[in-house]
């Protein structure tokens, strides 16, 4: 089926026919044909042939990486992004788009002069009072130079080059006709929902564009590491920097990959590793925000030992739900149990409809004890951590369970600082680096306050609650009346299901009990209004029926 069958389609197909032809004539070259054919695209190829080296003897992941690199900057970044995520991408390709470099030419710097001057609004000579002509970095999308403020500071100008972000626009749109397409002409292919993946690579990409968010990225780590020496983050300098030009501070030091291959600074490489991690788990477990892209050219080592961030591009987010979800991870790691950690997968993702049975939760923990069985019973500090979450996150994807890509990303930066640590130390334990913020975290929810806020959040959702259940309970009443109500029942699972009622409600009525206890003790503790005996045999009954109602909660599952 044609993906230019629609007027709207057409349209677009119309707009970008020029890049639309390159690409389906790059794809032709490298033994695509048929796919070419199947999106009926075959008429923007002279001559074409669908069977063009098909006897090529490259895999298939090799020609689609040769693809990328002739098709530029848009293809080179989605195929490194597509490297990242081996949880969508079968190991043979990613390996192949690892080998993607961004080998960018560059540019005159007149052309970038012009950038500058208009995006700060004056002449060159009124921002800075030297800038190096040569580059200190060339990527696809921007160019470094080093600079002299007018007061004489140090700083690195990144500067986007001219035309980059039309180019990208266009190439996504170009994408998303083509996976578009793909949908109709392979519906095997849905299930992996092509289209909600493109709409996140076309966010991660389209936002690389705007330096705005990547300045606002660097205050807020700033923000968060404001108390901590060892964590150098360079400071932005705002009347020099706009959506295309990043102006920040230069850290002198050597870029880790340097040290990695040849340690001459005579530092203590381990207890810097273990700084690192702290600040790592730290933006992790405690901030909620973390530096997504920490593979070696982005850290450097400062003279004094301290270390240096840079690239603030690409960072995660995780919500407290999330970073208690990340907790229960590790621990599910340490103790082998593969069910609890397939719940957390499931208790992150997105509720897109797909069914979420205790029997399909075991097969897919069934799946990951497979995966991870040639790691049973390895001491703590020779289980990769982040390689196997990765890789249970694959097998969570395989099952239709989404991940957040916040976790991935999260995942990710785990097994790449997993790797480079034991580069620098062979003993590096991550798991066991994870261990001291994922206590502190546990002791903020037991913390009374803590406890008190949860409780005040929960009477705030119950009444939120008691305010609709009446207007739904209605529509369910008027559906009934009007035979619009459709009832689905699984009659060779009543039983469980009666059973499973009753469970719930008793667990529900000890659950009332223990939060209203909880409530009360929590509120008698603020003001006081009671001796301290009095309290303390509150807070034991209160805590009395919590344990309970855990227990029962527990013991109904097994």
């Amino acid at each position: 089926m044609s993906i230019v069958g629609s007027a709207q389609k057409a349209t677009r197909v119309v707009k970008n026919v020029g890049r639309l032809r390159e690409i389906v004539t790059a794809m032709t070259r490298f033994g695509m044909g048929t796919a070419v054919s199947k999106l009926g695209l075959a008429s923007f190829v002279l001559s074409f042939k669908k069977s063009e080296f098909s006897s090529s003897p490259q895999t298939l992941p090799e020609r689609l990486r040769h693809l990328c690199e002739e098709l530029g900057p848009t293809f080179i970044k989605i195929g490194q992004v597509l490297a990242g995520r081996p949880d969508l991408v079968p190991h043979e390709f990613v390996e192949e788009f690892l080998k993607l470099q961004d080998n960018a030419k560059a540019i005159p710097f007149n052309e970038l002069k012009v950038t500058i001057e208009s995006e700060l609004g004056r002449p060159l000579e009124h921002c800075f009072s030297s800038l190096d002509t040569e580059p200190l970095a060339t990527a696809s999308i921007a160019q470094v130079h080093s600079a002299r403020t007018l007061d004489g500071e140090e700083v690195v100008i990144k500067i986007q080059k001219p035309g980059v972000e039309k180019v990208l626009v266009q190439d996504l749109e170009i994408l998303d006709l083509l996976v578009e397409g793909l949908e109709t002409a392979i519906p095997e292919i849905r299930p992996f929902r092509p289209r909600m993946i493109l709409e996140e690579f076309k966010k991660s990409l389209l936002d690389e564009t705007d330096f705005n968010i990547e300045a606002r990225n660097i205050e807020i780590f700033s923000k968060n590491f404001q108390n901590e020496n060892f964590l150098v983050i360079p400071r932005v300098y705002p009347k020099l920097s706009s959506k295309k030009v990043l102006t920040l501070e230069k850290i002198k030091g050597t870029k880790l990959n340097e040290i990695l291959y040849n340690n001459t600074t005579g530092l203590d490489s381990r207890e810097i590793l273990n700084q690192g991690m702290d600040c790592f788990f730290k933006s992790l477990m405690v901030d909620g925000f973390f530096h997504a892209d920490p593979h070696a050219g982005n850290i450097l080592i400062l003279p004094d030992g301290r270390m240096g961030l840079v690239d603030f591009g690409s960072v995660g987010r995780l919500s407290k739900k999330a970073r208690i979800s990340v907790i229960n991870m590790f621990l599910a790691l340490i103790a082998e149990d593969y069910s609890s950690l397939v719940w957390e997968y499931i208790a992150l993702s997105p509720q897109d409809g797909s069914r979420r049975t205790f029997a399909r939760v075991e097969a897919i923990a069934r799946d990951v004890e497979t995966l991870f069985s040639p790691y049973h019973g390895l001491p703590i500090d020779q289980i990769p951590a982040g390689k196997l979450l990765m890789q249970g996150t694959a097998v969570a994807y395989k099952h239709e369970i989404r991940i957040p890509t916040d976790l991935v990303l999260m995942f990710k930066a785990i097994m790449t600082l997993e790797g480079l640590g034991r580069k620098l130390d062979p003993n590096f334990d991550m798991l066991g680096a994870a261990t001291k913020y994922s206590r502190q975290l546990l002791m903020e929810r037991i913390d009374l306050k803590t406890w008190t806020k949860d409780f005040l959040f929960f009477t705030r959702d119950f009444l939120d609650f008691s305010r609709k259940a009446p207007r739904q309970m209605g529509e369910i009443f008027r559906q009934i009346e009007n035979g619009e109500l459709k009832v689905q029942l699984d009659v060779s699972k009543l039983e469980a299901y009666t059973k499973a009622q009753r469970q719930g409600s008793s667990l529900i009525a000890l659950s009332l009990l223990s939060g209203g206890l909880m409530l009360s003790a929590a509120y008698v503790a603020q003001t006081d209004t009671l001796p301290s005996w009095a309290q303390g045999l509150l807070w034991t009954a209160a805590s009395a029926a919590t344990l309970w109602s855990f227990w029962r909660n527990v013991s109904s599952k097994y």
